[in-house]
């Protein structure tokens, strides 16, 4: 994570001093033809949670590059698959993009092949960055971290439940995997977004959720909730009490992060994609959009063009298809 970091300001550092002056100046000076309406950015969950968050630090400063407004559409449900069809359904012509997480755009329609849309439908355009997920509980929860509640949910076969935000999801993935790994049993309870996962672990209707770093960072320092595991290598400045994957023997070698781009539909031209991943790089790199994913325990994100965007979600889909084989899905 340490090292991730590191590149991601090296990237910082150098994109601003060759690019300074281009973000300066917004890019519709630099070609007439697009955009010629408002956009729509759709979120594939409900309002509050980390991809509403994220997307709408971006909005404004993308539609300031652009020269028109950008509205947030949130189309929550079905592990977001219902904001992903929509996305591809849409005209391809740059005017509608995703905010789409590694969850709805890859990994729902590897586990299930119903789901009515591949990967291959939808056009990366901006790499907006990554983070792991936490297993949050009650404050008065019977386990500190991960290794106690292993230990814990060992002797009490299918007495706890755990959250995600749906079917397929990066937390339904990594929850699945969690139990593999850790020879237990927990009830999978499928939500439509982040926020009424934390909303029902806090009032108990659930034992555990499974959320996003950005999500939970906020309820952890204001002792709502405590968070007693983090998918990463190492700990995270922002919950530095969560026990990583990385320091629990079960569980080594199984660190992994979500992360989220800017989609547009298969087939939207190669000059507006370029124009567009030039608008959501500079809207990354606003100081404050810099600071608050530092607070929220996110990573800062390297810049990338739209080629080596496309290159890193494809890497991502070799990576998860044989995990998700392994997995049996309860």
């Amino acid at each position: 994570m340490h090292q991730r970091f590191s590149s991601s300001r090296r990237a910082l550092l150098g994109w601003t001093a060759a690019a300074g002056a281009a973000a300066a100046w917004p890019l519709r000076a630099r070609a007439q033809t697009f955009p010629t309406k408002a956009l729509t950015m759709i979120v594939p969950y409900t309002a509050g949670g980390a991809s509403d968050i994220a997307a709408r630090m971006l909005d404004q400063e993308i539609g300031r590059q652009l020269g028109q407004t950008v509205i947030i559409d949130n189309v929550a449900g079905a592990g977001g698959a219902l904001g992903v069809m929509k996305a591809v359904r849409a005209p391809a012509d740059g005017h509608t993009l995703l905010y789409g997480s590694l969850s709805e755009t890859l990994l729902v329609p590897l586990v299930n092949a119903k789901v009515g849309y591949s990967a291959d439908a939808l056009m990366p355009v901006a790499y907006t960055g990554g983070t792991p997920a936490v297993f949050v509980a009650r404050p008065d929860f019977p386990a500190d971290d991960l290794d106690a509640f292993i230990a814990l949910a060992r002797r009490n076969p299918g007495r706890f439940s755990y959250g995600s935000p749906g079917i397929g999801t990066f937390q339904h993935v990594i929850g699945e995997a969690f139990k593999a790994r850790a020879g237990v049993f927990m009830v999978h309870i499928p939500y439509r977004g982040g926020a009424q996962i934390l909303a029902d672990v806090i009032g108990g209707q659930i034992d555990i959720g499974i959320t996003s770093a950005v999500n939970a960072a906020g309820f952890v320092s204001k002792g709502r909730l405590k968070a007693i595991g983090v998918t990463s290598a190492g700990r995270l400045s922002a919950l530095s009490g969560a026990q990583p994957f990385g320091e629990s023997a079960p569980l080594k070698g199984l660190e992994l992060a979500t992360w989220a781009a800017v989609f547009a539909p298969a087939g939207t031209p190669a000059p507006v994609v370029q124009q567009l991943n030039g608008a959501v790089n500079a809207a990354l790199m606003l100081p404050t959009n810099v600071q608050m994913r530092a607070r929220l325990g996110a990573e800062l994100p390297a810049v990338m063009t739209p080629a080596q965007t496309q290159a890193f979600v494809a890497a991502e889909r070799a990576k998860y298809e044989p995990l998700v084989r392994a997995i049996k899905f309860e």
